[in-house]
């Protein structure tokens, strides 16, 4: 009887059939609902394939996602290693033999006694004299711009810093006079330079030269560089130190906004690192502790002045080769030593050579001439130096390290012309004994690191070379 039935069943018809009962029993396909135009799906078909996909959106969400993940991990690793938040202990590395200066002269005293927060030193080695800036520890818990202390009423005590002058030769330092410098003017010393005059001129029986010294002076009625004139005799005699500077000039500009360091190109012309853009208030924090590269370096002379260098994260120290076709630059809460080069002809915009990442608050780096080595200090755990400062009547305790940083060429790739960066650890400490190191200078003739320390009671330290460096 079925087989009647298909017989008689029209072929078109049971085509039919068979189709719609294979279309049902596929999973997830439902045939299309009754008395639905043909052409209104095809319009409808047409008009969904022109609108926006989901698919892009999540792309785009998750490539960003996985940027911004990148990027935190990034920001957080760094931040744990260059703070040291970590380290559990600080071994003492090549501190024995280091021993505090004294100088005469200090806070009106004539008997010797410990330099304190000696924030930097310039060696001047034709003359093997070493000059320092040294002010008063306490002091730079309430007033002191470089690291957000603003106490305006401060005793006079705090805006009383020396210039020093330490003879590696002879093992003596002395405070130097500032010869016609305003008495009432605020001393505030922080970054210095020297810049050495070609001429030669007789002074009485001897033959002398003529450096011209900057420094970076935080009055409290506003940042100035103050240049000063020093006198040294040709004919070293160790025993005949001049201790008197000639005051010159004071410099003002509005480029000079927050300025920590400076280095001399000529008698009247330098660069100056403003290290934050913001010189006070919330945003100047957020700038610090979200790393912002916001700092630069400005180029001041008497013909012109401009911004030569930005996108630094807090510009620190500066200092240069023997001619000046590189120039070293600090980025404190960077962790990092930036490698410049002036340009060419009359052009001093700074131009990024190399970027050097480190594992410390770097402060200021010095040149050794010797071994074209540029030595570079700091703090290893930064947050125990800015809790010390919240603290009064009590010495501060600043881990510190000292690294030199060398360029040569890798013995395995002799091929090449490309100098390798080379980073070896000098000296570091707990900061039970050299706390809150701001810089260290070396004098191979003498045997002799020069460490200044800005923040303590004993500011500067005589240390031998260790041996290897």
């Amino acid at each position: 009887m079925e087989a009647d039935k298909l017989q008689l069943e029209d072929p078109a018809t049971a085509s039919k059939r068979v189709s719609n009962e294979i279309t049902r029993d596929l999973p997830g396909t439902d045939p299309p609902p009754p008395c639905t135009n043909t052409n209104t799906m095809l319009e409808e078909d047409r008009a969904s394939k022109v609108q926006p996909s989901s698919v892009p959106f999540c792309r785009y969400f998750l490539a960003f996602f996985v940027v911004l993940m990148a990027t935190s991990f990034t920001f957080v690793h760094d931040w744990v290693t260059d703070t040291g938040v970590l380290l559990r202990t600080i071994p003492p590395l090549n501190t024995d033999g280091c021993v505090p200066i004294k100088a005469r002269g200090l806070y009106g005293n004539h008997d010797l006694a410990t330099l304190q927060a000696c924030e930097d030193v310039h060696i001047h080695r034709p003359s093997s004299l070493a000059f320092a800036v040294c002010g008063h520890a306490e002091s730079r818990k309430r007033w002191f711009p470089p690291v957000g202390k603003f106490d305006t009423l401060v005793g006079e005590s705090a805006v009383r810093d020396n210039l020093v002058v330490y003879n590696i030769e002879t093992g003596v330092a002395s405070v130097m006079e500032l010869v016609g410098f305003p008495a009432e003017a605020d001393r505030v010393f922080v970054g210095m330079d020297i810049f050495e005059d070609s001429s030669t001129v007789k002074s009485d029986q001897s033959r002398s030269k003529r450096l011209i010294i900057f420094l970076v002076n935080h009055r409290r009625t506003g940042s100035v560089v103050e240049v000063f004139e020093y006198e040294y005799t040709v004919d070293f005699d160790p025993h005949r130190n001049n201790h008197r500077v000639k005051y010159l000039e004071t410099i003002e500009h509005g480029l000079i906004q927050t300025p920590n360091d400076i280095l001399a190109m000529g008698p009247r012309s330098f660069y100056v690192s403003n290290d934050h853009f913001y010189k006070n208030g919330t945003m100047r924090a957020l700038e610090e502790k979200l790393r912002r590269p916001w700092s630069n370096v400005v180029y001041i002379s008497p013909e012109e002045s401009y911004i030569a260098y930005e996108g630094v994260v807090t510009a620190n120290g500066m200092t240069s080769n023997q001619d000046r076709t590189r120039i070293y630059l600090s980025a404190c809460h960077g962790a990092a030593l930036h490698v410049l080069r002036p340009g060419y002809s009359d052009n001093h915009k700074l131009y990024i050579v190399e970027y050097i990442k480190l594992d410390f608050y770097v402060n200021n780096p010095s040149f050794d001439p010797e071994t074209n080595a540029v030595f570079l200090a700091g703090h290893i755990q930064p947050f125990k130096l800015l809790a010390g400062l919240e603290v009064s009547d009590k010495p501060m305790q600043g881990p510190s390290k000292v690294v030199k940083i060398s360029w040569a060429i890798p013995a395995d790739k002799k091929h090449t012309k490309k100098q390798l960066a080379k980073v070896e650890t000098v000296l570091q400490d707990d900061g039970r004994v050299i706390s809150a190191a701001t810089v260290a200078a070396i004098d191979r003739g003498r045997d002799a690191l020069i460490i200044g320390t800005g923040f303590s009671e004993h500011g500067l330290w005589r240390c031998p070379i260790p041996a290897g460096i």
